[in-house]
């Protein structure tokens, strides 16, 4: 069978497929982390607008309705105050019937809220006022610079808000909650007013915010914004409108996205930092490995060639690592050691079948004229009266039989008969084999003997293991030299047993031990070469394994691997 080999070469694109599975991270990685960027600034944005939108919404409603629930407090304060029965003679100065009012007054603009109370005439001038604990300057202790004028007034129901005030050359800020006395006499139309720190009521702000990102204001009429200490303040960030606590009053808050964002930013900057420097990694982790990976799959490589050349004895050398292009590696040396037993069982069945239809037609042709030639030979031997012509005639009569034995082993070589397994003692086959070897091991003066346990059965055809013992057999003694040894050996391996026929003869030099079972070839002057190849016909046939291992000058050892019995199947 004709066998072609092609070479393998690999001329595919510029990027191997390392490299281009480096190229494919690379890239997957630049977008998963151009993807992460993206989805970072819509959290950050979102995290903005949940911190001014949904959560803040809470505190700044609780806030509003503190100040709300404060100015509300105020207003009860001033309406029982001017509903007070007393208050009209308050106003009088009816000192008799006011006593009343002036202590509750005085209690009242003691509350830590108020600077005290005032009370102003029809036409809004002040007449009377009441100090707190908290009264300083005027309108209190002086008059000076002290007046309502430009001062915007809302009104909440029935009462005025007037101011605020702001803080101004140190006095802090106020304003005035005002509302008339219920039935004043004499067709009056005087009010009372609680003069209110404003800074109590912008203290309320405080906790609505995040400091450093988030300052709560309050605005008042006028555009003017007061922070938590109700002082104007100046808002630099972005100003998100509240709610509304008295018409021209409302809750503003300043946003700074800057201070908000600043963790968010450098943590983003360390993000992108180490990104570059992951890539960084996989590019040099990706170089690394792709040179190693390629060394290994050049490796590869070379064997594929080797191998399609005709090199059929190259292996690849297996690394300790168990990775993939190991195990290719490992599979590739089983797929080169397979092929090769198969293209040699191919060759040399291929081989054998032409000897085998050429050895014989020979046989067939040359057997019968050999016979008729012995038979000629032998009846002009009895009558021949002439020593020298008789002579020949015995050495020819002896060719006759050579040649007959080897058109013999030609008929068994090129017809062998299929075999017929059974248990078979190897008791009987080392009796059998030293029956037939003995004679002439006397002549040569060799000793045989065998050993092993009498017991072991083989599963093989007797008559053909009996053909296999005894050319082995033959071959040692052939081998063997005066005084030499030969010994057979029996042993059970597990299901199998194991024969072995050992001598101490020449041995077979080592160029010439893998031709030795080659048909026709023989380092005897008289072989045929046929008798190694017999055996190994007969042995794969009763499925035992041969080898033969030899070493010039010390000996040879043939070992028959021979399967055992099969068990009994239970029914």
């Amino acid at each position: 069978m004709p066998i072609v080999m092609h070479s393998i070469r690999l001329s595919g694109p510029q990027l191997s497929l390392v490299a281009r599975y480096m190229l494919l991270s690379i890239v997957v990685t630049i977008f998963g982390l151009i993807a992460l960027g993206v989805l970072y600034e819509r959290f950050a944005n979102t995290l903005l607008d949940r911190l001014t939108g949904e959560r803040l919404n809470a505190q700044v409603t609780a806030t509003a309705s503190r100040l709300s629930s404060f100015l509300d407090n105020r207003f009860y304060q001033l309406s029982a105050l001017s509903n007070h029965p007393a208050m009209p003679e308050f106003v009088r100065q009816d000192w008799y019937g006011a006593a009343d009012a002036d202590a509750l007054l005085r209690l009242e603009a003691d509350l830590p809220d108020l600077y005290g109370v005032l009370f102003f005439d029809q036409q809004g001038r002040l007449i009377r006022v009441v100090a707190g604990q908290a009264a300083s300057g005027p309108p209190y202790w002086s008059g000076e610079d002290w007046s309502l004028d430009g001062l915007p007034v809302t009104q909440v129901d029935n009462v005025e808000i007037i101011g605020p005030a702001l803080p101004r050359d140190g006095r802090s800020g106020w304003l005035i909650a005002r509302q008339r006395i219920r039935d004043a006499g004499q067709g009056g139309d005087a009010s009372i007013a609680l003069h209110l720190r404003l800074a109590s009521l912008t203290e309320l702000l405080g906790g609505a915010g995040v400091a450093g990102v988030i300052e709560p204001l309050l605005r008042v009429p006028g555009g003017v914004l007061l922070d938590a200490t109700g002082r104007p303040a100046i808002a630099s960030g972005r100003l998100i409108e509240g709610p509304e606590i008295l018409p021209g009053w409302n809750i503003v808050l300043s946003v700074q996205p800057g201070a908000l964002l600043e963790p968010l930013v450098t943590a983003r900057i360390w993000l992108y930092v180490a990104a570059a420097v992951i890539l960084g990694f996989i590019l040099i982790a990706f170089f690394t490995l792709s040179r190693r990976l390629r060394h290994r799959i050049d490796t590869l490589l070379h064997g594929a060639n080797s191998l399609a050349g005709g090199d059929l004895h190259y292996r690849l050398p297996e690394e300790q690592h168990n990775d993939e292009i190991s195990r290719v590696a490992h599979a590739f040396n089983i797929m080169a050691e397979r092929l090769n037993d198969l293209i040699s069982r191919t060759v040399r069945a291929e081989k054998l079948a032409v000897l085998g239809g050429f050895a014989t037609g020979v046989a067939h042709e040359v057997r019968n004229p050999l016979a008729t030639m012995k038979t000629t030979v032998q009846a002009l031997s009895r009558q021949e009266r002439d020593p020298e012509r008789h002579l020949l005639l015995t050495d020819m009569e002896r060719e006759i039989d050579r040649l007959s034995r080897v058109t013999t082993d030609l008929l068994a070589y090129g017809r062998p008969h299929p075999p017929s397994p059974k248990p078979t003692p190897v008791r009987e086959l080392f009796r059998q084999t030293l029956s037939l070897l003995r004679p002439m091991a006397e002549d040569r003066d060799v000793a045989l003997s065998s050993v092993g346990d009498s017991r072991l059965l083989v599963f093989a055809d007797p008559d053909q293991a009996l053909q296999i013992l005894a050319n082995l057999g033959l071959n040692a003694l052939e081998a063997c030299s005066a005084g030499g040894t030969i010994s057979l050996r029996a042993e059970s391996q597990g299901e199998q047993v194991l024969i072995t026929i050992n001598d101490d003869g020449c041995g077979i030099p080592p160029e010439h031990l893998a031709n030795v079972r080659t048909p026709f070839f023989t380092l005897k002057p008289s072989g045929t070469g046929l008798g190694l190849s017999i055996c190994q016909q007969m042995a794969e046939a009763n499925l035992v394994t041969m080898t033969i291992a030899s070493e010039p000058g010390k000996g040879t050892c043939v070992s028959l691997l021979f399967p055992g019995p099969p068990k009994p199947s239970r029914q």
